[in-house]
């Protein structure tokens, strides 16, 4: 049985790490709407009939947005006590974090066709990609210390197993004295 001087601190823990998970989810949906990359001509990133901004929209499509709602529903059912949410939300981190760095790193400086007519033009990454790298980074973080914290969920029942009858050592034990005076009276 756990010491009950220490399920505070798991709970507290575990708080934060949900915490954590919805702050990836949340960063992946802003990052579905931000640039990830970012072409500027000189100074300026406005050229005339040129797209000059990817957002993570324009090249994940709504992945990031599905990751995200996925990660949520993960983080849910992970708190509700599932080891198989718990690796399914560090998986949706490492998928997370495999879009900006497979996908997106390689082409982070390539100016396309801005750079065939401005010689000055130069691609660099937005807000959206480091956005879409830390959500990946704060699922991949809370599914995995979930895993490792176990199956404790957060729930009232999980925080008042003191005060459940049978619970304490105490009561065990007076339940079977309780046992044994009721067969004692029987036998009589």
């Amino acid at each position: 049985m756990a010491d009950s001087s220490r399920l505070p601190t798991v709970l507290t823990l575990r708080l934060v790490l949900a915490l954590t998970g919805l702050a990836g989810a949340l960063l992946l949906l802003v990052a579905s709407f931000t640039n990830v990359i970012v072409i500027t001509v000189g100074t300026t990133s406005r050229v005339l009939d040129a797209d000059t901004a990817q957002t993570g929209w324009d090249r994940h499509g709504p992945a990031l947005v599905l990751l995200a709602l996925l990660a949520l529903f993960l983080l849910w059912a992970a708190l509700r006590g599932s080891r198989v949410a718990m690796a399914g939300l560090l998986v949706a981190g490492v998928v997370a974090l495999a879009i900006p760095t497979k996908w997106d790193r390689p082409h982070i400086h390539e100016v396309g066709s801005i750079g065939d007519i401005y010689a000055s033009a130069t691609a660099d990454p937005g807000t959206g990609y480091y956005l879409e790298t830390l959500g990946g980074a704060l699922l991949l973080l809370s599914g995995g210390a979930l895993l490792v914290l176990g199956r404790t969920p957060i729930t009232r029942r999980a925080a008042d197993d003191d005060d459940v009858p049978g619970s304490s050592p105490e009561s065990a034990a007076s339940a079977a004295e309780r046992s044994r005076a009721r067969r004692a009276a029987r036998a009589e």
